[in-house]
């Protein structure tokens, strides 16, 4: 009799949990705004040291342009419809960070691999970049290449803000 009833009531855990785990749609979150005005939050909120902050601020940041294009994401494969792009005008450190809002049909796994697939962190003279970082947030992929601690801080704020526009 206690078999049964355990067994009773281990199928009736399992068939609640699978109508709890099946029962909603999960809401993919999507990031508001520009790719200039994500690239803008993400900077404003990364704990970076001091220093690199006020550097950032001269950094040159445009939209990708198709003569571009190959040479920041190394491939012309990822189709988007909006583009940040910021970098050093002139500098012996290796650092970029892209942020492109996808086309509504762009796969972006296969985007985000594409970008993977294509990194050269080596394409700056004399330096190369430690860590290459590509995140996404909804249909806004982060590409970032740079020393690990600058990737990394960028990419915590990058992550943060599917969170922050989610409570507001």
């Amino acid at each position: 009799m206690k078999k049964k009833i355990i067994a009773t009531m281990m199928s009736m855990i399992l068939g609640v949990s699978l109508l709890t785990g099946c029962g909603g749609a999960v809401e993919t979150p999507k990031l508001e705004g520009s790719c200039a005005d994500i690239m803008n939050q993400v900077y404003e909120n990364a704990q970076l040291d001091a220093e690199l902050k006020e550097a950032m601020a001269y950094y040159e940041t445009t939209v990708i342009s198709e003569e571009t294009e190959e040479y920041i994401l190394g491939t012309d494969e990822v189709d988007y419809i909006d583009s940040a792009y910021s970098a050093p005008m002139m500098s012996s450190v290796a650092y970029q960070c892209v942020v492109l809002r996808l086309e509504p049909d762009e796969d972006v796994l296969k985007a985000k691999q594409e970008l993977i697939d294509h990194a050269d962190p080596i394409k700056w003279i004399c330096v190369e970049a430690e860590e290459v970082v590509v995140e996404n947030v909804g249909d806004v992929v982060l590409y970032v290449m740079a020393d690990r601690q600058t990737a990394d801080a960028i990419k915590t704020a990058f992550l943060a803000l599917a969170d922050s526009q989610s409570t507001n």
